[in-house]
């Protein structure tokens, strides 16, 4: 049983719902603990053997605000040895080619911290409910079996 940590930003609540459905997942197995960015600190991430960044992309590439500063402490911070994994959400009709962005920014940070990406994000885009009980519970099972 691995002890995971899912920290995520959310305005709208599809980033959330997301989030609830891989924590219903995981938990099954795991000891999970789903915080809000907002109420986060990167070092909350010391005491977990995984952690989750889970962000939507507003505009033209823009984080959620509350992820903004995760990300930036993330980039400082030594993660060596770190697994993390990666959930982002997005749409095209805002923004034809940066409506993911929050993924390729996160996958920045990863790097940059020396942390490993331990499973290819979850990308979704548009609303995710036609996906909750199909990718997202799908990719939520193999991230439960690479921990």
């Amino acid at each position: 049983m691995a002890k995971i940590l899912i920290i995520f930003g959310s305005n709208g609540g599809n980033t959330e719902m997301v989030c609830d459905k891989v924590n219903e997942v995981l938990s099954k197995e795991h000891e999970v603990t789903v915080q809000r960015g907002e109420l986060s600190n990167i070092d909350d991430m010391d005491s977990y053997d995984l952690t989750i960044f889970a962000c939507p992309t507003y505009g033209q590439g823009v984080l959620q605000m509350h992820m903004a500063p995760i990300y930036y402490a993330l980039r400082k911070k030594d993660c060596t040895g770190k697994k993390m994994a990666i959930i982002g959400l997005g749409d095209a009709k805002y923004d034809k080619y940066h409506h993911l962005e929050s993924v390729k920014i996160f996958e920045k940070g990863v790097h940059e911290s020396k942390g490993e990406l331990i499973i290819d994000p979850l990308k979704i885009m548009r609303s995710p409910i036609p996906f909750i009980d199909s990718t997202v519970t799908q990719w939520a099972e193999n991230l439960s079996k690479l921990v």
